[in-house]
């Protein structure tokens, strides 16, 4: 099963447990009923912002939501540093370097110019940079 379809079906699970509907859901965390439902079946990509909105909800790993990790402990959350320099110091501390990224990876250059610029990854962009970093994607965006 693929992580993004394990986000759903995590998704409908937590919602589950904590019996809460999507149009409530959404509410909370400021996004349309609607979009809590596609997430649910696995038909819209959930951007880096609402991810951590539902993982800071429902107090769990983003590892744990996407399906990577079967860990479910109780999670905080602390104020995020911007992504771009967050995978800097990641890259950094791997050995490795943007450029090595362009040149051996999907990852090409004007991806790093949006992420400079505040554009928020998508979700399998992120699951794909954690994988190769291999590293949590809560580690990757600087939430532990």
């Amino acid at each position: 099963m693929s992580n993004l379809s394990l986000f759903g079906e995590r998704l409908s699970d937590l919602m589950l447990e904590s019996n809460i509907k999507s149009d409530e859901l959404g509410n909370k965390i400021g996004v349309s009923g609607s979009a809590i439902r596609r997430w649910q079946r696995g038909d819209g990509v959930i951007n880096l912002t609402n991810l951590i909105a539902l993982v800071d909800y429902f107090g769990c790993a983003i590892d744990y939501l996407v399906g990577r990790s079967d860990n479910t402990e109780a999670f905080k959350s602390k104020q995020l540093p911007p992504f771009a320099l967050r995978l800097r110091e990641v890259l950094q501390e791997r050995g490795m370097s943007r450029y090595s990224l362009n040149r051996d990876t999907k990852f090409k250059n004007n991806y790093f110019w949006k992420w400079d610029r505040g554009t928020i990854p998508t979700l399998p962009n992120i699951i794909e940079l954690a994988d190769l970093l291999d590293c949590t994607i809560d580690y990757l965006i600087g939430r532990e």
